[in-house]
Formats: structure tokens, C-alpha cells, sequence
């Protein structure tokens, strides 16, 4: 699966001791009307419990620089806490943690968590969206390295 790109997001929701967040690329829409989006969480995660108790989260899409934030969000060190490090703010309308420098973000209520083999996919109807930088390329992940978006040779 490695010679597959996918993008690059911090999902984040607000737990019982606050802010929390991680770094996923197993992030897919699932369907425009309504719109519907899916994230892949380990079993063996932090991130996998919070989710269990809450009834949302907010998806950062990261730009092609922020490698340090997608490296930040990943590691699983729990006396670091990456929001002491990172400027975001509270969403207006779901009140997830929305990381200010990603290039777009989804805020959706949890609708369904489904159960395949060491993962649980979290679904959930996008409640709102917005580009914070549209400028920016997107971060992709692809044999495992961050990598960004190249237009590909046109014909002629």
C-alpha cells in the first residue's frame, strides 16, 4: 500500500483532558448528499477510546509544508502535548479543535463507527467546511514519505 498516495490530516476532538489529535492518511469522502467523509483509527490508539464518547470530530487537511505538524500529531508521546505547540482554535460550530495553518477542514458529526479487523472507520456528515489557505498545495503521503502534488505532463 505504500506506492498508493493519500493525503494527510490531523483529526482532532475534544476528550476528557482536552484538546486531543492525530496525524491520519486513511481519510476518504464517502459521499456528497449529504456530505460524508471516513477516517481509519487503530485500535491501539488514544484517539481510537476518545472516540468511542464523543459525538464529533474535525479534520485538517495539511498543506505541503507542514510535515513538522504531521510529525508533531503522530508521535505518541502523552506528556507532549502538541496543542501547546501548534496555534488552533476552537471550531464555531462543533467546538473541535481547528489547527489554523491546515489548508481546509471538516468539522463532522459522528454518525457511525464500524468495526474491520485492527481499525474502527469513524463516519461521519460534514457539518461544515471551509479552505483556511488556498493558496497552498496538499500534503500527500506516498512511499512513505511527505511528498506534495506535481501536475502531471499534458498532451502536446
Amino acid at each position: 500500500m505504500r506506492h498508493f498516495p493519500t493525503g494527510v490530516t490531523v483529526l482532532t476532538t475534544n476528550g476528557p483532558e482536552g484538546p486531543h489529535g492525530m496525524t491520519a492518511n486513511a481519510f476518504m469522502s464517502v459521499s456528497l448528499h449529504p456530505p460524508t467523509a471516513l477516517a481509519a483509527v487503530h485500535h491501539d490508539t488514544v484517539t481510537h477510546g476518545i472516540l468511542r464518547t464523543v459525538t464529533g470530530f474535525t479534520v485538517n487537511i495539511l498543506a505541503a509544508d507542514q510535515t513538522e505538524l504531521a510529525l508533531l500529531f503522530a508521535r505518541s508521546n502523552p506528556a507532549e502535548d502538541p496543542f501547546r505547540r501548534t496555534p488552533w482554535r476552537p471550531s464555531p460550530v462543533t467546538g473541535n479543535p481547528v489547527l489554523t495553518q491546515s489548508l481546509a477542514v471538516l468539522d463532522c458529526h459522528l454518525r457511525q463507527r464500524v468495526t474491520v479487523a485492527d481499525h474502527t472507520l469513524v463516519i461521519g456528515t460534514v457539518t461544515d467546511a471551509h479552505v483556511q489557505r488556498p493558496e497552498a498545495d496538499p500534503m500527500v503521503f506516498s512511499r512513505r514519505t511527505f511528498q506534495t502534488v506535481t501536475k502531471a505532463p499534458g498532451p502536446g
